[in-house]
């Protein structure tokens, strides 16, 4: 991961080899938000919201099997590719726009 924060999808083991494909981890975190949601945190191996003032939470986590979408620890889907894994995590904000289950 560079110091800028971002990284290839190659440095989350998508697909072997480094790609040339780059993703500002933090700015696809807060496109993907929607409704109350927000960005909360991102690390080299996962990107976190929440919706304020709830313990509405998800996590959305990069495994050996690839990425685990998570909400108060069950898993709400998995994906190969940190894109399809943002993409997943829009689509369950989009779903539960203030955080309801």
């Amino acid at each position: 991961m560079s110091s800028e924060g971002t990284a290839t999808l190659g440095d989350f083991g998508a697909g072997g080899r480094r790609s040339e494909a780059m993703i500002d981890k933090e700015q696809a975190a807060i496109d993907a938000t929607v409704g109350e949601w927000e960005f909360q945190v991102h690390t080299s191996n996962s990107i976190g919201w929440h919706v304020p003032d709830t313990t509405a939470a998800l996590l959305l986590r990069s495994t050996n099997q690839g990425w685990a979408l998570r909400r108060a620890g069950k898993l709400i889907g998995s994906c190969e590719t940190l894109d399809e894994g943002l993409l997943l995590a829009h689509k369950h904000m989009q779903a539960r726009p203030e955080g309801q289950r």
